[in-house]
């Protein structure tokens, strides 16, 4: 017989990565956050970096007394809209180069934008989705601080359907089941205009790309998928969702609910 003591038990284990540039207010949060998934899932074998490009703000600082893994660099790369997709391609293309090595350990990987605040309750949903078989990506159903009590999904330049449609600025992708007066002026119950999913279609929906700011992807499907733009109209995420899908299917899970926010 083997002795209960004698059994090893393999953990799950899940690479958290972070693109940061002036987000100082943000990188405590986000340290809190991670420290809050580690105490709810200890089944779970977390490990956090942070690539981080010219911030003037003190970014670096907090980064380096919060965090034991991350890149530091140095670009002088401007901002602005015109080169944004491509230099964030180039980013997020970079930071899984770096850790190439790293990567094969791990079984899942987490992908948090800055300034976006999620729950363990959201990971909790997102963990067991993806667990699904065909399903390589889940994403969350994500919205806007200031727009809240209203559910619009903000990500729309990231979303294309399972029918090939590329979502505009009001397109409303899912429906808002927020049943008060207020409304987010894109969203459909101000705008008037019918979402293309409703609760109908249920908690689960296939893209063709979608994001929101906070992935769950199958190391498989990450090590194998890059970011790419063809014209500085395009989204970085059109391209890496489209490599993933010939791993699995692409979903959100409708309730999995996380916040984007510059206001805290």
């Amino acid at each position: 017989k083997i002795h209960p003591q004698h059994i090893q038990v393999t953990m799950t284990k899940i690479l958290i990565k972070s693109l940061v540039r002036d987000n100082q207010r943000w990188i405590p949060f986000f340290r809190s956050m991670v420290d809050n998934l580690e105490t709810k899932f200890p089944d779970i074998q977390f490990s956090t970096w942070i690539f981080e490009n010219d911030s003037i703000d003190h970014s670096k600082k907090l980064i380096r007394e919060n965090f034991e893994n991350y890149y530091i660099q140095k670009f002088d790369h401007p901002i602005d809209n015109m080169t944004r997709t491509r230099r964030l391609a180039r980013y997020r293309n970079m930071f899984k180069e770096k850790m190439e090595d790293e990567i094969p350990q791990y079984d899942y990987v987490l992908l948090v934008d800055s300034n976006i605040f999620f729950s363990q309750s959201a990971f909790s949903k997102m963990i067991e989705t993806i667990q699904t078989p065909g399903i390589s990506m889940v994403c969350p159903h994500a919205c806007v601080q200031t727009s809240l009590p209203c559910r619009f999904f903000y990500d729309t330049f990231a979303t294309i359907t399972a029918s090939g449609e590329r979502c505009s600025q009001f397109t409303n992708v899912v429906e808002c089941e927020h049943h008060g007066a207020t409304h987010d002026r894109h969203c459909h119950k101000a705008q008037g205009n019918p979402p293309i999913y409703t609760h109908k279609d249920g908690r689960i929906i296939d893209f063709n790309s979608c994001f929101g700011g906070f992935v769950l992807v199958k190391r498989e499907a990450y090590e194998q998928s890059k970011w790419a733009i063809k014209d500085s109209s395009d989204c970085e995420h059109w391209a890496f969702c489209e490599d993933v899908r010939k791993h699995g299917r692409v979903v959100m899970d409708r309730d999995a609910n996380v916040i984007w926010t510059e206001f805290f």
